[in-house]
């Protein structure tokens, strides 16, 4: 940048060809435009991050609401849960493969926290088209018997889900579910957590865990 002190110029305001004229404090100023030397190509890598990160974000985006919930304590600033899941699938959910990234359901969490979650967790598929989760009933770590149980079944191919949060205590060892009848959820993943409530405070969940597909 430099300041003009020829006459010349000094009436002169606005872009000239690759420079801008301007005035400031009663003194004209001029400034050259930055110009590329040549076309932006990304590296492959940040091709990859980029392609990595729309697969993510396209997988989590209409569980926003619930993941909202599921890392309530960890939200903080401009913070969201959607960015605290998006930032645990790109580092843990998603392969490269042959260069293309690859986002496995399976390994994606949907909640998480400090509390233990339970041994022995199965899903089961009942004969009447419901289903029952069960687990081993056992105070270890941070688990409690008042913890409640929490389940998540979400459909990423038809942008569908269900949470089941009906009060199923830990001690109770088994919760039972029907899908929702307006839902298609058959082939969806089913995520399941424990939680407990402390009054004015958000949630304090275990991690989830994904327990397979309902068929």
């Amino acid at each position: 940048m430099g300041k003009i002190t020829d006459s010349l110029l000094s009436g002169v305001n606005g872009k000239v060809g690759n420079l801008v004229i301007y005035k400031q404090k009663g003194k004209t100023f001029i400034k050259q435009i930055a110009v590329r030397s040549g076309e932006y190509k990304p590296s492959k890598k940040q091709i990859y991050s980029n392609m990595a990160f729309v697969e993510v974000q396209k997988f989590l985006l209409p569980i926003e609401p619930v993941l909202a919930v599921g890392f309530g304590r960890f939200v903080s600033g401009g913070k969201r849960g959607i960015h605290v899941a998006m930032s645990w699938a790109l580092k843990h959910a998603v392969e490269n493969e042959d260069g293309v990234p690859r986002l496995y359901p399976e390994k994606v969490k949907v909640c998480g926290g400090d509390l233990d979650l339970a041994p022995g967790l199965k899903l089961v598929k009942d004969g009447d088209g419901s289903y029952s989760i069960s687990w081993i009933v056992e105070e270890v770590g941070r688990a409690r018997h008042s913890d409640l149980c929490w389940v998540l079944i979400y459909h990423p191919l038809h942008k569908s889900y269900q949470v089941i949060d009906g009060g199923v205590y830990r001690k109770r060892g088994l919760l039972q579910f029907t899908p929702h009848p307006n839902l298609d959820l058959v082939g969806g993943y089913v995520y399941v957590s424990f939680y407990r409530s402390k009054k004015n405070e958000s949630r304090l969940f275990s991690d989830s865990i994904c327990l397979g597909r309902l068929e």
